[in-house]
């Protein structure tokens, strides 16, 4: 028994002396592309995915923090030299991971070496902060050119770990603005079938629920029109949020 007690007091003491892990247990959230390649822009270049996110991905996690989780803002590139982006990813204290992808180029995890895909530098860090799990912030396109009809708008997640997660996010976006996200749906990625899988498919071997919001297009004329409204998009970025908080309860 003697010998019991001192090993289990081997092994507090060898627990407790272990560095606790950075932003251990936080949301991660992510904006998506980066200041040399911003992603989707509508076709009159009033919205671009980036820079749109940039300056509400902010608004995301202090709806976050407000219901007392923590929350941490990832950019895979460098941060912006110009205002008004650069005061928004400093009011929001972005961590710029300065890895910019070159070309689309994809790259192994550092973790799960067998997964490979674009953005990956931002799952691995996620995966160094042990999130609680990953929202990646994006916006969709279907091309250059305006669309009469809005495209089915989508909450992308990785299969094992996300799908609860992006059918809550679903659910709260639907309820909070039934007429423009109604048509909205859940897509899990799997294996080699997108750019977004390797990195996501890293987030599910690490245990790690994750989405991809790619729910608005900006190549429609209404959803443009919508982002482009800064009350309207703020309410946009509380309601994300509130899709996550809701999920987070949930796992209490």
């Amino acid at each position: 028994m003697r010998y019991l007690f001192f090993f289990l007091l081997s092994l507090l003491t060898t627990a407790c002396s272990l560095p606790p892990a950075v932003g251990g247990g936080a949301v991660v959230i992510d904006i998506g592309h980066q200041t040399t390649a911003r992603g989707a822009a509508s076709p009159d270049g009033t919205i671009n995915e980036y820079e749109f996110w940039c300056t509400y991905a902010g608004e995301v996690k202090a709806a976050i923090e407000a219901e007392g989780y923590s929350c941490v803002v990832l950019n895979r590139g460098l941060a912006p030299d110009k205002e008004p982006l650069k005061a928004a990813c400093r009011a929001a204290g972005v961590v710029q991971l300065n890895k910019p992808d070159r070309g689309a180029k994809r790259y192994p995890s550092t973790h799960y070496p067998e997964h490979i895909g674009c953005g990956m530098v931002s799952a691995d860090r996620a995966i160094d902060l042990q999130a609680r799990c990953v929202v990646f912030l994006h916006l969709n396109s279907t091309g250059r050119k305006w669309v009469s009809k809005a495209p089915a708008g989508l909450i992308l997640c990785n299969c094992k770990q996300g799908r609860e997660l992006a059918g809550t996010v679903c659910n709260v976006l639907r309820r909070k603005h039934p007429n423009l996200m109604h048509g909205v749906k859940v897509l899990p990625r799997y294996i080699g079938t997108q750019p977004s899988a390797g990195w996501l498919n890293a987030l599910d071997a690490a245990g790690i629920p994750a989405i991809v919001f790619e729910a608005l297009y900006v190549n429609y004329r209404p959803h443009v029109d919508y982002l482009s409204r800064e009350a309207q998009a703020r309410q946009l970025a509380r309601s994300l949020a509130a899709g996550v908080v809701e999920w987070l309860q949930m796992q209490k």
